[in-house]
Order: C-alpha cells, then structure tokens, then sequence
C-alpha cells in the first residue's frame, strides 16, 4: 500500500465537510454580524484589541474572524481543511509510532472520523458550520490537539518532536489554542500533569519541551488574569442572558455545570459516550481477569446507564412514532436541547439549582454524576500498559473538567452545545486510543476483531457506518434547514 493510503479518509472527510460548508452563509442576527460597525470603525487589529479590552483576549479567534468575515468562501475552504486536520491531528497523537501498517492505519483513520459522526449534530454544527463558532471552537480545539502531542509522544517514550519541523507547529499550535479559556485551562493542566509524572520517573525533558510548555504556562496565566479583569465579568451584562444565576452559590454553580454536563453526555452526545462506554468496559472486563467477578462487571455500569438513556422510552411505551409530527415539532423549537424523544432521564430543572429536587430527579442526577464519573474506572484499567492508562484518566478528567467550568458563566443555556465540543474531541481521542488498544492485542481473538479479519468486525464496521451515515444526513436536512441548526 502507498504511503498517501492511510490519510485517504481525512481527505474524504475534508470533501464531506467543504460540501456541507457550501449553503452556510451568515447569520444576519448574532454574532456573524454584530461587529461590522466596530470593525469598519476601528479595523481587524484596532477591533481585536478592543474585544479583549471589553470581552477575552481571544487573539487567535477573534484575528481569524476579522480576516475572513469579508471572506466567506476562503473560510469555507479553510474551515473544512482545519475539521480535516483535528481528525488527523487525532490519529497521529494515538497512533503514530505505534502502529506502522499501512492497511491498519487506513482502517484507524476511517474508524475515526467515521465516529466523529456520534458526536451531538448540535455540538458540531454550532462548533464547526457555525461561521463564528468555528473559530472560537473548532480551531482551537484543533491547535490544542497538535498543541499537547509531543507531550503524549514523552510520556509514551518517544522522542517529543519526531521531525524538527514540528517543534515550530507545536508551539505555534499552543499559541493559538492559549487564548481560549478550556483549550488554555487543558493544555495546561494535561502537559504539567505529564511533566510532574515524567520528572518523577527521573525522565528529563528536552529542552523545546520546556520551552513549549512555558509559553502554554504563559497564555494559560495571562488569559486568566485578563478575563478576572475584563469589563465582561466585572460588568455584568451577562446577567442578562441568566438572571438567577446571580444568586447563585459557588456550590450552586458547580451543581449546575455538573448536571448540564452529565446531561450532555447522556442525553445528547450518548452515542460517542456509549462507544467509549463499551470498549473501556470490554477491555477493562478482560484485564482486570484476576479479580472478582463482580468488580470486573461493574466496568460496564457506565455502558448499562447510558445504554438505558440512549432508548427511545416515549415511542416504545406509545407503540408510535410519528416521524412527521417529531420533525414538525423539532422545526417550531428555539434551540435543539428542548427536543427530548425519551422525556425519562431529564432532571436539570427539577434538582438544585434551578429547583427542589424530587426523591426521584435527584436519583437520576446521582446516577448520571456516578456514571460520568465512574467511567475513570474502566478508561484507566483497559491499558495493558500503566502510562495508557494514567494519560487516558487525565485526558477523561480534563474533559469532566472542561465541561462542568461551564457551570460558572451565566452563558451557559446561551451557549448551548457548543462548549462541549472540546470534551467530545477529548472523548473521541480516548476511544482511537482504545481501538489501538484492541489493534495491538496480544489475544488474536481481540486483534482479529479489530483488524478487520473476524466476521464480527464487518458487522461493527457495517454498523458504525450506518449510524454515522444517519447522522450525515441529518446534518444535511433537519440540522442544515431548521432555525437552530447552528446551536
């Protein structure tokens, strides 16, 4: 097989990705074009220091919308080609130097953007097809991806920058993912987690290593201070958006950003949390054989709740479904979070904060806290290797981390689905992760599965091709047609 094989997928899921981009235009009320006046008045360098002024300094998001706001088709085309590389950003991280045949890095790479599709269409669009939205999550979270590798490529053993080439991407990545608050507050969380660990082994870092990390170390610090004292938090005109939220408590807020979040996961992005579920638990059952049985079992509680989450309860207890009436219903609605096919598992306005708290919501919201969060023990014992296994606990802690912060902003419904993106990506990278685990078996059994050589794996690779085929066309009819596609 040639050497362009394996990144055959990424190059058809850039082509997907530019055609989908092709009937976006702006939004003519929002964030797309509520800066024309401040922009034509100040200009793109005069305007980006003014937003970080009043706003965040979001140099690197706010610089790109400035460039190519006049540039709708040159963004279409970039776009598509930063979505490709987050994707292949992904797959290096968990691959390379790992895996070195051709055939099964095609079949990874595939795998992978294939289950980019179980990502929550809201979480994507409103990230990624969104015109703004790309810029403030789409490409950062890709220049944290390339951000944070030579740090996952130490901690493995490797040599931090295979090619010299990528010392300068990797610290130009980190500059443009540290002036975002989650890609900033990850990268440097994940990469001095990685050093205290490595310095600890007695394994020293290469000299551009610490420089990479000094200069996440600054953006992440500066960021912070310039949004602690940003007329944004100190004025308080967010309050508008949520008006209880300035009764709230710090517990409160932390409560709040908890139930979103577990929420998310369960009830909207379940199919990417669902695959994650299922291979740590399957991999953390056939390690963990030494143990009792019960132990090794409870791996799949994560698997089991989310599973019950993902059933369709309502149509199944109905007997209908009403694919015209659901459709109708989803078009006359603000914004996608208020479509719920199954109308069981939600408790986020019936627990604290936002309410008392029924014996049975707060059962549920205990259940789905325990769930997100019991998930560190699969995910941390499916590795053969003890270094998998911690990067794997900090990457899933980072992505806990990085979605419940959301509970201490007021945006946090005015956002919508567009701050989990990051997590879901964080999720993505730990189920390629697992899929290399599976590759690199020492059980034939497990390996040919993943392999492509079991009869089981066509059914899997059929099955996950079908889901991520649904979900295209979703993106392609109610998700690019209806008043909230973007959200």
């Amino acid at each position: 097989m040639t050497r362009i094989t394996p990144y055959i997928p990424f190059i058809l899921f850039f082509l997907a990705f530019y055609a989908l981009l092709q009937p976006v235009s702006l939004l003519s009320a929002g964030d797309d074009t509520a800066h024309f006046e401040m922009l034509e008045k100040l200009g793109g360098f005069g305007w980006v220091m003014w937003r970080a002024e009043t706003w965040e300094p979001r140099f690197f998001s706010d610089a790109a919308y400035a460039f190519f706001i006049w540039r709708l088709d040159a963004w279409k085309l970039v776009n598509a080609v930063v979505a490709a590389l987050l994707l292949f950003g992904v797959w290096r991280a968990a691959f390379s130097r790992v895996i070195e045949n051709k055939k099964t890095l095609l079949l990874a790479s595939a795998l992978i953007c294939l289950l980019f599709f179980f990502i929550y269409p809201n979480a994507v669009t409103s990230s990624s097809v969104w015109f703004t939205g790309s810029f403030n999550y789409l490409w950062p979270v890709t220049a944290l991806v390339f951000s944070l590798t030579p740090f996952i490529f130490f901690l493995r053993g490797d040599y931090p920058y295979p090619k010299k080439i990528w010392i300068p991407v990797g610290i130009i990545a980190a500059l443009c993912a540290g002036f975002t608050l989650q890609t900033t507050l990850v990268a440097l969380g994940v990469s001095l987690i990685i050093l205290i660990y490595c310095l600890a082994k007695k394994r020293k870092p290469s000299l551009w290593l610490i420089v990479h990390f000094i200069v996440i170390a600054a953006c992440a610090v500066y960021f912070v201070i310039s949004v602690l004292t940003s007329s944004r938090l100190t004025g308080g005109s967010e309050l508008d958006l949520f008006p209880e939220f300035a009764a709230f408590s710090a517990i409160d807020k932390l409560q709040l950003g908890i139930h979103v979040y577990d929420l998310h996961l369960l009830r909207s992005s379940s199919l990417l949390f669902l695959a994650l579920a299922l291979l740590a638990g399957f991999f953390a059952y056939t390690r963990l054989r030494n143990m009792h049985t019960v132990l090794r079992f409870v791996a799949f509680f994560p698997a089991f709740y989310i599973f019950l989450n993902v059933i369709p309860f309502r149509y199944i207890l109905s007997g209908t479904w009403n694919h015209t009436s659901d459709y109708a219903g989803i078009i006359g609605l603000p914004n996608a979070s208020g479509y719920d096919p199954a109308m069981i598992f939600n408790f986020l306005d019936r627990v604290p904060p936002l309410g008392w708290g029924e014996p049975r919501d707060l059962l549920l919201a205990s259940l789905a806290l325990l769930a997100v969060i019991f998930m560190v023990y699969p995910v941390f014992f499916a590795f053969r290797k003890r270094i998998d296994g911690i990067l794997a606990a900090v990457l899933y802690l980072a992505s806990f981390g990085s979605g419940i912060i959301m509970g201490f902003s007021p945006t946090i419904f005015a956002s919508g689905s567009r701050p989990f993106f990051l997590s879901n990506i964080i999720l993505l990278f730990l189920c390629a992760m697992l899929i290399r685990e599976g590759m690199t078996a020492e059980d034939p059994r497990v390996s040919d599965v993943f392999l492509g050589k079991a009869k089981a794996s066509k059914f899997i690779v059929a099955a996950v091709s079908l889901i991520a085929l649904y979900a295209i066309l979703l993106y392609a009819s109610i998700f690019a047609s209806v008043n909230y596609w973007w959200y």
